[in-house]
């Protein structure tokens, strides 16, 4: 085995400079023989598309580069692992590709940009099988500096589970929207950025993801959680233009072999428009109220008994509960699942305070969760908020495998235990009734009748990005959880406090058994006269 490559003091001096410029370090490490200078990140960039040094050096962990071609993502993301794996001792980093072939790219890069650089003599091997892998050992002093940069797929299965036994500083994952389940995978991922090296750094515990800006609803859902996390989410949306390294003529010639109507998909790093338009931000965004969300964190700061909140960088406030006022009235509906959010069949709860319905109703409540492969995280959560919040109605989704879920929790938590509902609703999220649910939601985000903390970033973020026709032709395998819940709650809201006329009720049977349903499941005769006595309410 040949002896390690050993810095010199001025390499040292220059690893020292680097920590706050980075260029330092490549204008150093990665400069070929004859060159005036080395590789540089935001090298021949408009200086408003500058971007590759803020993404190298962020402190926030969820980051997250919509890109259009040629704007320097995969070469940036390589170029900035080889960065961290120099600076810092036993650095782990991971591309996650789509395909094997694919996770070769940025692999070839890194290599191609160290050959006869100082760079090179700190590559001790770079084998290509079983899957491609740089690894880095070097002394500095007498300490030796390892690190190690791994490019893989999402292997067999399409969820990258096959990595469950990694642990490392950072994970990229390269074209992410072309990856179907993309919240779960970045929900296996982000836990494979937790603990901390031998001589106990912690990880940096950063995941990435750049992409092209694919059509792909849950990574528009991803990019405006990453948006509006102002502590922990960093997002880019980069143009093809600001790269003047691609020439001119490179960028004709590539439009010229790119059907029109999909130049701005790929030259541009802008959200596609069409689908996801269902719910489109200019309805959803006035919803999302940043007064609730203050009085929340306020709260919380100030230890203020019954408020309570989690959150995690690429979901917001996945978890929020607030106080009952005993002189309110509630609404819970939950949509049952046994995933993990925030993908597809993850378990939502939402209660709304319906004591001003039906011109406004408040979510109070927010739970979009984790159900362990089991439902009973979410019936214990459920039974929970009954108890706490003494709903004047409780219902749940009975769309296909979750059938009779309602009579189930019923016989065993509600029946005779003197609830303040005599039984919990089922409803029904499938088929043609659906769209009478989800032209109810977007009534009322029309109408501003529903609020939420903006803190709930989720929320919105799935609104934004459902499509039903996507969520159609994927046969529901669309992440949808807080959508159908929503949909669910907010039409029986309006249907129980009368917002459809008679006329519409007698000529729409689902409607009125609903209506009957929700009268029936209601206990206690001082709710139901309020009710009566609302206008339009017969």
């Amino acid at each position: 085995m040949s002896q390690l490559y050993s810095l010199s003091p001025a390499e040292v001096e220059i690893l020292s400079a680097s920590a706050s410029n980075p260029n330092i370090f490549f204008d150093y490490f990665f400069r070929k023989p004859g060159q005036e200078h080395g590789w540089l990140l935001d090298h021949n960039f408009e200086e408003e598309g500058k971007w590759q040094e803020e993404f190298c050096m962020a402190s926030q962990s969820f980051i997250i580069a919509i890109c259009g071609i040629a704007s320097g993502k995969t070469l940036g993301t390589i170029m900035s692992a080889a960065y961290h794996s120099v600076l810092s001792q036993y650095f782990k980093f991971m591309n996650v590709a789509p395909t094997a072939r694919q996770s070769v790219f940025m692999y070839q890069m890194l290599l191609d940009q160290a050959e006869g650089t100082p760079f090179e003599k700190l590559i001790v091997s770079s084998p290509k099988r079983p899957y491609p892998q740089i690894a880095l050992e070097f002394m500095i002093g007498n300490k030796k500096h390892s690190a190690i940069m791994e490019m893989t797929s999402l292997g067999e299965s399409g969820d990258a589970t096959h990595i469950f036994s990694y642990r490392g500083d950072w994970i990229n994952l390269e074209e992410a929207g072309q990856m179907s389940g993309l919240g779960e995978i970045v929900t296996n991922l982000v836990t494979r950025l937790t603990g901390s090296t031998a001589e106990n750094r912690p990880y940096l515990g950063r995941l990435s993801i750049i992409s092209n800006p694919w059509d792909n609803p849950e990574l528009w859902q991803l990019y405006d959680m990453a948006f509006a996390d102002k502590e922990d989410g960093l997002v880019f949306n980069i143009d093809t233009k600001y790269n003047k390294n691609t020439t001119e003529k490179q960028v004709k010639f590539a439009l010229k072999m790119i059907p029109k109507d999909q130049h701005k998909r790929f030259m541009t790093g802008d959200r596609p428009e069409g689908r996801g338009s269902y719910f489109p931000s200019i309805i959803v965004e006035p919803c999302a109220d940043i007064g609730q969300s203050e009085i929340i964190l306020n709260a919380i700061a100030n230890k203020e008994a019954g408020y309570e909140m989690e959150t995690l960088p690429h979901m917001g406030a996945f978890y929020i509960k607030q106080p009952r006022k005993n002189d309110h009235q509630y609404f819970l509906i939950g949509d049952p699942g046994t995933g993990v959010a925030p993908s597809r069949n993850a378990p939502c709860i939402i209660v709304f305070d319906v004591t001003e319905a039906p011109m406004t109703s408040r979510i109070v409540a927010f739970w979009w969760g984790n159900g362990g492969g089991s439902i009973m995280p979410f019936v214990t959560r459920l039974v929970e908020w009954v108890d706490f919040y003494g709903p004047i109605l409780a219902a749940v989704d009975n769309t296909g495998p979750q059938k009779s879920t309602a009579e189930l929790i019923s016989t065993d938590y509600i029946y005779d235990k003197n609830k303040s509902v005599a039984s919990i609703v089922g409803l029904d999220f499938s088929g043609s009734k659906r769209y009478s649910y989800l032209v109810a939601l977007r009534l009322s985000l029309e109408g501003h009748m529903i609020s939420w903390p903006s803190i709930c970033t989720g929320i919105a973020s799935q609104l934004k990005s459902y499509d039903p026709i996507q969520d159609k032709i994927l046969n529901g395998r669309l992440a949808q959880d807080i959508v159908a819940t929503l949909a669910m709650g907010m039409f029986s809201i309006r249907a129980y406090y009368g917002v459809f006329s008679i006329n519409n009720e007698e000529k729409d049977e689902k409607k009125e058994e609903f209506v009957r349903l929700a009268r029936r499941s209601s206990r206690g005769s001082q709710r139901r006269r309020r009710r009566e006595a609302l206008p339009n309410a017969r």
